[in-house]
């Protein structure tokens, strides 16, 4: 065994060592400050507080699979593991000095701790992974892989990972019956596998082949890989037709049949759909309050002046299930008979000098926040179209409708990536419907934050796409 791959498997302890003398620096520097001294820690109380923060870091992350190892994994996920992982190490230190202690100890000496160990245990995760990376890209710490069966599939998992080094696999060949399938160069037949790992020390596996072809074959070398530790895993034989319309699926066993999902969908689930709408409403009635309360009036006013009509503008749109409802906006344009039929264009006559300015920063848009809050659509989510272009759209667009499984938004992640305005070109409308089945197959309450601090951005600098 060399001593890159002894140096990976104390990865996982070197991140738990790690922390914890950050949790214990974050409360010594939280006694200083709170004390002004570090006398406080010969009282037993303190003492046993100490003992019980590492106690319970210890818990939280051994239950949450913390440390697990995980190469492919990018830095929004590294982020979401440590809050939840660190909200769960407040949450249970507060019940304990409420159960073991009561009034008696410092819950300021508690904030400091966690205000330090929140801003150190995040900062070094981050800076460690952007250096394994790094350190991964130019050679080290890397894993030797063998991949059997030289078919599409494997060709297709090989080039992900040959154009990723930051993974940190080293791809040692092919090993098939068959020479030069499909031009790729093969390094042996099945027979010689077994040599081959024990020569070069391979770490993992990958099987493309098919298994009631080579049920016995197969057997035989998952027992041998068992046998040297090596770790053995399967390529779906149908992972090309997955990895042209699928980007992720999942499987779930009913009994002992599993069954694939070819789209993961978060927003399944009902824990999912309550915490959005929680941030929906939430978001929704501190903006009205905060900042509604004031501007709409000021709005209004403007729309008022700027032409004769009502200050709303309002239309039916295609929700949720593609049911329809009324959505809400400050009107833009004169009063016309092709509101509701013909879209607005770049320069269009009907635009009022006003309604330029709102269409330009968004702010048309701002009374959707009341359609958030009666429950026809979302801060975030596909943006909803004129019945008229849903049906159009449907017609010559592959994955159109796939966005209607979730309430549309005021933005969506589209529309933060820069895809908004004029949906006359079926090319940009395209890009839009990508964006949209990505959210709903990738949905996070941080993707949500996130995309509305990109929406606000993108609102402050403007978009030429805008119209």
């Amino acid at each position: 065994m060399t001593m890159v791959r002894r140096y990976s498997q104390f990865l996982e302890l070197i991140y738990f060592i790690v922390d914890v003398i950050f949790i214990n620096i974050s409360f010594f520097f939280a006694l200083f400050i709170t004390y002004d001294r570090f006398s406080k820690i010969e009282d037993k109380k303190y003492a046993m507080l100490l003992v019980a923060v590492n106690l319970i870091w210890f818990l939280v992350t051994s239950l949450a699979n913390y440390y697990k190892i995980d190469r492919k994994v990018g830095y929004e996920t590294i982020i979401i593991r440590f809050i939840k992982v660190f909200s769960f190490q407040v949450l249970l230190t507060f019940a304990y000095i409420v159960v073991m202690n009561g009034d008696t100890l410092s819950r300021e000496l508690l904030m400091w701790t966690f205000v330090g160990f929140a801003f150190t245990g995040l900062a070094w995760r981050v800076a460690f992974e952007t250096f394994m990376k790094r350190y991964r890209a130019k050679g080290g710490n890397y894993r030797r892989i063998v991949v059997i069966g030289a078919n599409e599939s494997a060709q297709l998992f090989v080039k992900e990972i040959l154009e990723h080094n930051e993974f940190g696999y080293r791809f040692l060949g092919y090993f098939d019956n068959t020479t030069n399938v499909l031009g790729l160069q093969v390094e042996g037949d099945l027979n010689e596998l077994l040599d081959f790992c024990c020569d070069h020390h391979v770490d993992e596996v990958y099987c493309a082949l098919n298994p009631k072809e080579h049920s016995e074959y197969l057997e035989g070398l998952m027992s041998y890989c068992d046998d040297n530790l090596i770790r053995f895993r399967i390529i779906p034989e149908f992972s090309d037709y997955l990895s042209r319309r699928f980007k992720k699926v999942t499987v779930e066993y009913y009994g002992n049949s599993p069954v694939i999902t070819m789209r993961p969908e978060p927003l399944d689930n009902l824990y999912n759909r309550l915490q959005k709408r929680s941030f929906d409403i939430v978001f929704s009635s501190l903006f009205l309050l905060i900042i509604g309360s004031w501007l709409f009036p000021f709005l209004a006013l403007a729309v008022k002046l700027s032409s004769r009509g009502p200050v709303f503008f309002k239309q039916k749109r295609s929700g949720e299930q593609n049911r329809e409802f009324w959505c809400y906006k400050f009107r833009t344009m004169r009063v016309n008979i092709e509101a509701d039929t013909k879209q607005a264009t770049k320069d269009d006559p009907r635009i009022t000098l006003v309604g330029k300015i709102l269409r330009k920063t968004n702010l048309d848009e701002l009374p959707q926040f009341f359609n958030v809050l009666m429950g026809d659509m979302s801060v975030v989510g596909p943006r909803p179209h004129m019945l008229k272009h849903t049906e159009e759209y449907s017609k010559i667009i592959n994955n159109f409708m796939v966005r209607h499984f979730v309430k549309p938004g005021i933005t969506g992640a589209a529309q933060a990536n820069g895809y908004r305005g004029d949906t006359t070109d079926p090319e940009l409308m395209r890009k839009r419907v990508q964006y949209d089945v990505w959210y709903l197959e990738n949905w996070s309450f941080w993707l949500d934050v996130k995309i509305v601090f990109l929406t606000v951005w993108s609102m402050l600098k403007g978009n030429e796409n805008a119209v």
